[in-house]
């Protein structure tokens, strides 16, 4: 019988693509890379999954590193540029600004937080250190801690966003209907199979 078009996925790249409660009884992935595949709730009953691909797929982690890292420097180069033309008060409200801005372009998106967080506290530590080498050392050495710590509770912060991703990243069949699916041994190590039904092992 010939296996109908729309459910074969023969060989194909589908990682981090969502078949979230969708009915692919019969669907062929044999030899896909289903990492970091949503299959939450799907029907599959008698799918074929030999050869896949399985696991955790890198690419979300790295997109909100690489976007997490551009926030920064924007936010951060934004403050010192204006800092130097117009003035402390001028550079802290680019900072503001710059962050604001990116921040709900994204609505609130994890990465782009820390991002502009962490160049928030990077222009407040260059602040700080002008200020001393300024010759207000108090103040100077008050604006480098405060820097030292909101960069600690960003980081902490960051990785918290990254190990979610990651957990999302994963290969999931989560309360899926994989009566009579065909998997290789190795695919079902690494992949999430909670409250799966037809599971045989």
């Amino acid at each position: 019988m010939t296996q109908p078009r729309n459910l074969n996925f023969a060989n194909q790249n589908l990682r981090n693509r969502s078949f979230k409660g969708l009915d692919l009884s019969g669907a062929n992935f044999s030899g896909c890379d289903i990492r970091g595949c949503n299959f939450t709730g799907a029907i599959l009953r008698g799918a074929n999954f030999q050869g896949v691909r399985t696991g955790q797929s890198r690419r979300r982690v790295r997109n909100l590193i690489a976007r997490a890292g551009v926030t920064a420097v924007t936010v951060t180069a934004a403050g010192a540029l204006t800092g130097l033309i117009g003035g402390a008060d001028a550079g802290a409200v680019a900072v503001a600004g710059t962050a604001a801005t990116a921040i709900a372009a994204t609505r609130g998106e994890a990465g782009i937080v820390a991002g502009a967080v962490a160049g928030a506290a990077a222009a407040i530590g260059a602040s700080g250190i002008v200020t001393f080498l300024g010759g207000d050392t108090l103040r100077g050495i008050v604006l480098f801690l405060v820097s030292g710590v909101i960069l600690g509770l960003t980081a902490i912060g960051f990785f918290i966003a990254v190990e979610q991703i990651e957990k999302l990243s994963i290969t999931s069949f989560r309360k899926a209907d994989l009566t009579d699916a065909v998997f290789d041994p190795g695919a079902v190590l690494d992949a999430d199979f909670s409250d799966a039904r037809g599971v045989r092992w």
